[in-house]
């Protein structure tokens, strides 16, 4: 089949609202019909009879069809014309075949279709044509569209297949419809109020001028594609939810606030509409919107204006009642005050009155109003019995009351006199306190001068304490009693049980120093709480006097502990300092000992040379002396035989290799010393990390051997021990004091025995002498700080304190026997452990 072409509009054939898809569906429809008539007409060309079956088959397929088809030959006569064909011209086909296509049509048809049809007889391509208008062979005025598909033959015309649809009805509502477009753009035009086409999702899609001019946008291409929520500053959310209403087909009117392109605020009153596609979905949504900001102004200004006329008629109305409640409460106040109040006018009548005054002289209302106020207070009985400034006292016989009458002027708006009020205060309670007050005061006075003589007393007792730095003086008490016989207690084991008197409360109580006392006597939160010292306490000075005692107690706890802290402090420092000797000793020890080491290296490597180097002379001297021994000259061998005799040559020889062997073997000796004392100090091993016991006390040896080679003989037993995490020079140290220790204990001579086991799973050490030993009483003391058994000046005292913090610091435990005379033993053991550094 030839490719198709096609004339005027392309997007949408027929513009009859079909989508370019179904189109293009369509099309290919019509092509596969178009072949099937095109293998028709081929056929009916080549004569085929028209009794065949295929000849039938496809006159019925096209008879059937509504879509018009006519076929033409090469000579442009029309020679098929179906029944579709028939219909659209509203002639019989017969009258339709014999026809020449482009001369036997009407003029009025011609200018328009012939075109079509010579183009695609000229380019032998299917060409579509759209809307022709078309008289009909009925005369009928109408507007056709098809295909025109040319029959090809060795690359000549050969025919045209033609299909013909009327789409005269769709052309007039077109027609009709875009004159409603127009009307309706022009309306929208010229409306006041602002016109927007939406999309669904919110787009602006147009916007007509009035709406435009209301947003001040310059044209709608600024706001085309932009979206409507962003401008709206006030009811955001109900305007997206109407949008999403309309979205699905409802109408929705909604009032909302935005912002115009030049800050500019405007309230709409809008109305959504949907915009339903041919098929009925939602394709887009009409907003109408009218500019209702001087209607909103109006309102707020009606609504303020009304707010303010209610809220000034509330006010006035609060106030009325305020000044109502006021009265009412001003009364109702008076009537609470249990003073008489009474209000006269400028001759001393009584115009007003508060309840206490009827209730006092039991007359009635018009008893009380239009009286003078005096002859009132005189018949109730109320007899004046002193006067004071601006005041009268007065006395009531009957009741045994006191009073005091005070008058004052009241003024007038023009500050006139207009009468006086006059108040009754009654003062019996006051009269009965004063006179209370005169016996308490005399009561202070005496206790006054108890509490002077016990702070005089309890003065002089600080001016003691501060004078003599004794914190062990008390003020005596003559009422403490002993507490068990107060409580009657009978707990033996009680610290204050059967003792003289003592204050219980500083012993198993609230001033003990808070150690857990037991099952003693009873105990309180607080002992002042206990019948034992509130009876000791029940006099206000002596209170005083133990609370003095409670403190010069505690004072004398603490300090007891700031002593007990300040020696402890002072053994501290000096372990500390003692450690840092011996850190800058052993520092100084690996220094020693490196600097030693690099001469001691090339010195080792020099003899060894010099030892290989005499090996050769020897070697030469050897084999001259065979190759003179060949000469014949018995002259010339007599003569070196003397020299080398003289020379003593054989015995240098022989002696020069044995002070080689000397020398190194001192070198070497040289070298284990270094190593030693290199290994003692550790000063790369200060970490906690895994060590071998043995070496560490091999090592020590080493280094105080010069201690001990003297008058010690050392015996070593060491097991088979697995490595254990310690501070190894901290072990150092410990072995080193109590080697020094046991060589020191020994006068002449004697044996130090050094033993080393695992069990238990822990590493044991014992190291024992032969000494003097330790007496008895001074065993338990030897691990204090600064207790030594040395003269004054050969021992700091610290060695076996240090050596006793060392061992528990690695968890371990050290244990000491010894008898005097015979010698002192020392037990260490070490946990083998992995655990990490604590």
């Amino acid at each position: 089949m030839n490719s198709l072409s096609t004339h005027g509009t392309t997007d949408n054939p027929g513009n009859d609202g079909k989508t370019r898809e179904q189109l293009i569906a369509e099309l290919e429809a019509l092509q596969r019909r178009i072949a099937e008539i095109d293998k028709f007409a081929g056929d009916c060309n080549a004569d085929i009879p028209a009794s065949s079956t295929s000849s039938s088959f496809y006159q019925s397929i096209l008879n059937n069809i509504t879509t018009g088809v006519w076929v033409s030959d090469k000579d442009d006569i029309i020679y098929y014309a179906n029944s579709g064909m028939a219909t659209i011209a509203g002639v019989p086909a017969d009258e339709i075949t014999g026809r020449s296509v482009l001369s036997d049509i009407p003029e009025e048809t011609a200018q328009y279709f012939n075109s079509y049809y010579l183009d695609a007889r000229k380019t032998l391509k299917s060409v579509y044509y759209e809307a022709v208008p078309i008289i009909t062979l009925s005369g009928r005025q109408s507007f056709q569209s098809g295909w025109l598909v040319p029959k090809v033959t060795n690359g000549r015309f050969d025919g045209m297949i033609c299909t013909v649809e009327d789409v005269t009805e769709h052309k007039w509502m077109e027609d009709a419809l875009r004159s409603s477009e127009e009307y309706f753009r022009s309306f929208i035009e010229s409306s006041q109020d602002c016109m927007c086409h939406i999309s669904v999702d919110g787009l602006y899609m147009s916007m007509n001028p009035a709406g435009c001019i209301l947003n001040d946008i310059d044209s709608q291409e600024d706001i085309i594609g932009t979206a409507l929520l962003p401008n709206i500053t006030e009811n955001r959310e109900a305007v997206e939810k109407a949008l999403t209403q309309a979205a699905k087909g409802e109408k929705i009117s909604i009032e909302f606030q935005t912002t115009s392109r030049k800050g500019r605020v405007v309230w709409w009153d809008s109305k959504f509409t949907p915009v339903e596609d041919i098929d009925g979905s939602i394709k887009s949504i009409l907003q109408v919107a009218r500019d209702i900001s001087d209607y909103k102004k109006m309102q707020g200004s009606l609504v303020h204006a009304q707010e303010m006329l209610i809220r000034e008629h509330n006010e006035l109305s609060h106030l009325f009642k305020r000044v109502e409640a006021g009265k009412e409460e001003w009364e109702n106040t008076m009537d609470c005050v249990g003073d008489m109040i009474i209000l006269t006018d400028t001759e001393g009548v009584i115009k007003r009155y508060n309840k206490a005054l009827p209730e006092f002289t039991r007359k009635s209302h018009d008893e009380l109003s239009g009286k003078e106020w005096e002859s009132v207070m005189t018949e109730s009985g109320l007899e004046t019995v002193t006067f004071y400034a601006g005041s009268i006292e007065l006395y009531h016989q009957p009741s045994q009351r006191w009073f005091t009458l005070s008058s004052y002027p009241l003024k007038n708006a023009s500050l006139e006199f207009a009468g006086a009020v006059i108040t009754l205060h009654e003062t019996t309670e006051v009269k009965h306190i004063t006179e209370k007050l005169e016996h308490s005061n005399q009561e202070i006075e005496k206790n006054r001068e108890k509490l002077q003589n016990a702070l005089d007393e309890i003065s002089n007792l600080i001016q003691n304490v501060t004078t003599c730095t004794d914190t062990s003086i008390r003020l005596h008490n003559p009422r403490l009693r002993a507490c068990y016989e107060v409580k009657n207690c009978t707990k033996k084991d009680c610290p204050c049980y059967g003792k003289e008197v003592t204050r219980c409360w500083q012993v198993a109580g609230t001033y003990c120093g808070g150690q857990i006392q037991g099952a003693f006597a009873q105990k309180y939160d607080n002992c002042a709480a206990c019948e034992v010292y509130k009876e000791a306490t029940s006099d206000p000075i002596y209170q005083i006097g133990e609370q003095f005692n409670n403190m010069m107690h505690v004072l004398e706890v603490r300090s007891n502990e700031l002593e007990n802290a300040y020696s402890e402090l002072k053994a501290t420092q000096a372990q500390i300092l003692q450690r840092e000797k011996m850190a800058s000793i052993g520092q100084l020890a690996a220094g020693v000992a490196h600097e030693i080491n690099n001469p001691m290296g090339f010195i080792t490597s020099n003899l060894g040379t010099l030892n290989k180097y005499i090996s050769k002379f020897t070697d030469y001297i050897d084999a001259q002396a065979e190759a003179l021994a060949t000469f014949n000259s018995e002259e010339v061998t007599a003569g070196l035989k003397d020299t080398r005799r003289k020379l003593k040559l054989d015995y240098v020889l022989d002696d020069i290799g044995k002070l080689i062997e000397e020398s190194q073997e001192g070198a070497e000796r040289v070298k284990k010393i270094v190593q030693n004392l290199k290994t003692f100090s550790r000063v790369d091993q200060a970490e906690y990390k895994p060590a071998d016991i043995n070496e560490c006390i091999e090592s020590t040896l080493n280094i105080v051997w010069n201690e001990l080679k003297y008058k010690t003989t050392v015996e070593k037993e060491y097991g088979e021990l697995p490595l254990v995490k310690c501070y190894p020079q901290q072990l150092n140290q410990v072995i080193m004091n109590l080697l020094v220790n046991g060589a020191q204990a020994i006068e002449k001579q004697g044996t130090i025995r050094i033993k080393t086991w695992n069990g238990d799973g822990s590493i044991n050490i014992m190291i024992s002498d032969t000494g003097s030993g330790i007496p008895a009483d001074k065993l338990s003391k030897i691990f204090d700080p600064f207790f030594t058994t040395k003269p004054v000046g050969q021992g700091t005292g610290l060695g076996l304190s240090i050596a006793y913090d060392i061992i528990k610091k690695h968890k371990g435990e050290i244990r000491v026997e010894s008898e005097v005379g015979k010698g002192t033993v020392f037990n260490i053991r070490i946990p083998v452990t992995e655990d990490k550094r604590q």
